[in-house]
């Protein structure tokens, strides 16, 4: 029935919206690197002094490049059996700091990526809690994020996986401390971003990774000609090249940071007793209950 309810609310929604469908959200182009842990700190110094300039040339551009340091707080939400780990979906909610002070909130839901690995689309949900749903909804831990207006356009995109918004659930939350080089062209049109991420998860046993993105403006790659595209692809693969022959332990890793972590924390054994410890805790009492019990009926 559930099903068939999805089906009939893609359609209807499909019906009444069809210019929203062939780009719902933006194209995201982008390589993911991981980064070994002894050298992060040579690869940030290497890409400031490559990259974070005033001007240089690359791929026949003329260009500039801007640092920048923030936070991020990302809750990620899945349904109860972790489905959209599986297919590479990242749906999250994110809390974006700097200097200490909140920047932004939004939702972000990222579809799977291209047969190449190397596009998706992102749809973003901008969160205003003064205007949200304004009823029970406001308790559930996902839809009290969203406003009403909004919610169309989520049930369409969770349609298309089988599930409800009510059936959203929370799965993991991360801490990112982001340093980042914006390039410019010569106009001073952001053209890409090269992203060195130090990501943690926020509870114990707190496993943590680093890794570069290396990505193409999500407006300007989306609304861009062909030969437009072609000029940016270019742009990231000979940035993604130089800095492979300069750190060649650099791996490419497309894995959302949602499905990074979820199979970190999946495999560990600490992280399966942290998350058990109430009932390990009932256990043990229980157990030291009944010896206290036996030993007392034998005196």
């Amino acid at each position: 029935m559930s099903k068939l309810c999805s089906i009939l609310i893609l359609f209807v929604w499909t019906s009444s919206n069809i210019h929203l469908v062939a780009q719902a959200g933006r194209l995201e182009s982008e390589y993911k690197l991981d980064i070994p842990a002894d050298e992060v700190q040579a690869l940030w110094e290497y890409i400031q002094t490559t990259y974070a300039l005033e001007k240089f040339s690359l791929a026949e551009m003329n260009l500039s490049g801007e640092q920048s340091v923030e936070t991020f707080i990302d809750k990620y939400f899945d349904d109860s059996s972790g489905s959209f780990a599986q297919k590479e979906v990242s749906l999250r909610y994110r809390k974006r700091f700097k200097n200490g002070l909140l920047l932004k909130e939004l939702v972000q839901f990222k579809t799977p990526y291209s047969t190449d690995k190397v596009v998706r689309n992102e749809i973003k949900f901008e969160v205003d809690g003064s205007k949200g749903l304004g009823d029970i909804s406001q308790r559930h831990q996902f839809l009290k994020y969203f406003r009403k207006s909004d919610l169309d356009r989520l049930r369409f995109q969770l349609a298309q996986y089988d599930l409800r918004p009510e059936d959203i659930v929370p799965s993991v939350k991360l801490k990112q401390t982001r340093q980042r080089v914006y390039i410019k062209d010569d106009s001073g049109e952001s053209v890409a971003t090269i992203t060195l991420d130090e990501v943690s998860h926020f509870n114990f046993p707190f496993q943590s990774y680093a890794e570069l993105e290396l990505e193409l403006n999500e407006v300007r790659y989306t609304e861009a000609t062909e030969a437009e595209r072609a000029s940016m692809l270019a742009l990231n693969n000979l940035i993604k090249s130089e800095l492979s022959q300069k750190f060649p332990n650099l791996k490419v890793d497309q894995r959302s940071k949602y499905r990074k972590t979820r199979v970190l924390v999946d495999e560990s054994a600490l992280s399966f007793a942290y998350k058990n410890s109430v009932w390990f805790f009932f256990g043990l009492i229980s157990l030291l209950a009944t010896f206290l019990f036996i030993k007392e009926q034998v005196l």
